[in-house]
């Protein structure tokens, strides 16, 4: 009964191989799971961002429409408005269309914006937007 012997030792190194290589398997597995999911993560994330964006840019663009309607009401306010005033107002209204049209190139800028910078663009958008209406509510108060 030599042979059980000689069979243990032939044996278990094939039975150890045989595991580690399923470890080994399952490993991958994994591992393969994972980055499949940390994939999908991202694709996801970036998709949230695009609709961000489109989201922030329609917004802003229906915001200078608006204005834009308002600035073309007052301009029909201020040529009705007396000569003493008419020539102050105009000033005003002319800064306006200078600023709206600042804010039309952020805009276009925004629209062009890889995502690394989409941030900063949109907040210089934000700010040249608020400044707009800023200014349109001064000269709209004071107009008569």
């Amino acid at each position: 009964m030599r042979c059980p012997w000689w069979r243990a030792v032939f044996w278990v190194p094939i039975a150890g191989l045989m595991v580690c290589q399923n470890v080994g398997a399952e490993s991958t597995t994994g591992t393969d799971k994972v980055v499949k999911e940390a994939r999908e993560t991202l694709e996801a994330t970036k998709e949230y961002t695009v609709q961000q964006k489109e989201a922030i840019e329609r917004k802003a663009q229906e915001e200078l429409a608006a204005l834009q309607r308002q600035i073309t009401e007052l301009r029909g306010k201020v040529t009705k408005s007396s000569e003493a005033t008419r020539a102050e107002l105009q000033k005003s209204l002319n800064e306006l269309e200078k600023k709206k049209d600042g804010v039309r190139e952020k805009l276009n800028e925004l629209k062009q914006t890889t995502d690394k910078k989409w941030q900063d663009v949109q907040d210089g958008m934000n700010s040249a937007l608020q400044e707009l209406k800023q200014s349109y509510q001064k000269l709209l108060s004071r107009m008569p």
